[in-house]
């Protein structure tokens, strides 16, 4: 599905990423590991579409995903409703009047008729038990609600790829226990997850493969994520832990 030829990518004279190389699988549920400023939010970003690596190539299912290619607006749709993102920061993807309105926006971007967005939304809403949210305005809610909704809205397009930047931050234990779950059985449907996290107690069960980032921003191993993160050494030479 996704595949990194030698990414590289910058801000101002700062280096972030180099020689990124890299295969994600169909299906797979990927961990990205590494110390504060590594690069993972980044590595996210330019995966989701948001930022063109500055230098090699990003192929998604056989296609460059290039400032050019999403140039093309019939390309970029289809693109961004496969790969859904879900950020840090979950109050920065809430912008709508209301939560029923914020779940379907992106449906209705797509251009889904008012009946099927209904239908989107109300089941999202059953399934994180917000139902009671419908008319509230994002902005007031608390930051466990906020999750929940962001990423009902990026599941409402039902996308093939869920990136996730350390979507356990802030949250209660209790809703980190529920999100764990629910992430756990969307790939088990089938849906391709990466993840970037440091919270490795609630995300335990979730992945299968880890790739660690080093501080340069370079991938330094690619294994089996029980096996990384069991070697407490390694992690905390990395300055991980």
């Amino acid at each position: 599905m996704i595949e990194l030829r030698k990414v590289g990518y910058s801000y101002a004279d700062a280096s972030v990423l180099k020689d990124v190389e890299l295969r994600i699988g169909s299906g797979e549920a990927v961990a990205l590991i590494g110390p504060n400023g590594s690069g993972k939010s980044t590595l996210l970003k330019i995966l989701c579409g948001l930022l063109p690596p500055d230098d090699g190539r990003y192929l998604f299912c056989g296609n460059e995903i290039s400032k050019a290619s999403l140039a093309d607006a019939s390309f970029s749709k289809a693109f961004h409703k496969r790969v859904g993102f879900l950020f840090q920061d979950s109050a920065a993807q809430l912008f709508c009047g209301s939560v029923y309105d914020e779940i379907a926006f992106g449906p209705r971007q797509m251009g889904l008729g008012e009946d099927e967005t209904r239908g989107r939304v109300e089941d999202l809403s059953r399934m994180f038990r917000i139902e009671s949210l419908r008319d509230r305005v994002p902005y007031h809610l608390s930051g466990g609600e906020k999750r929940k909704v962001a990423l009902a809205s990026v599941l409402a397009l039902a996308p093939d790829a869920l990136l996730l930047d350390e979507p356990m931050g802030g949250l209660d234990p209790k809703t980190k226990r529920e999100l764990r779950e629910l992430i756990i059985s969307l790939n088990a449907s089938g849906m391709t997850i990466i993840c970037a996290t440091h919270d490795f107690e609630y995300v335990a069960g979730m992945f299968t493969r880890a790739l660690v980032l080093s501080q340069e921003g370079r991938i330094v191993r690619d294994g089996a994520y029980a096996q990384i993160v069991s070697d407490r050494a390694f992690l905390s030479e990395m300055n991980i832990i």
